[in-house]
């Protein structure tokens, strides 16, 4: 292979995530009342969605909304992984990703 070849495999998984979901924003809130409390986020629109985990390789799974729910308050990015209906909560978000902006 070429060096040229060779660069652009090397570029490719960045092309391709790229071409994912796009980021977006909200500010990190709780939902629910107690016991029933759970973390979500309110969106720009006022829309408020719960977060669901996702299942273990396929997003942020428990262990990792737990490290997220320090950031409550906060301002973070995301990326949405997929939507779920839930009788308790409403409309859930299931997250490919998300950071804290500071």
């Amino acid at each position: 292979m070429t060096r040229r070849a060779l660069w652009l495999l090397a570029l490719l998984p960045s092309l391709l995530a790229m071409g994912g979901q796009p980021w977006e924003r909200g500010v990190l809130v709780e939902v629910g009342a107690y016991p029933l409390v759970k973390l979500g986020i309110e969106r720009s629109d006022g829309a408020v969605l719960a977060i669901r985990p996702a299942e273990p390789g396929k997003g942020l799974d428990q262990a990792a909304l737990k490290q997220l729910r320090r950031q409550l308050g906060h301002s973070i990015r995301y990326r949405a992984a997929g939507y779920a209906e839930s009788p308790v909560y409403g409309r859930e978000v299931i997250l490919q990703g998300a950071e804290a902006e500071r």
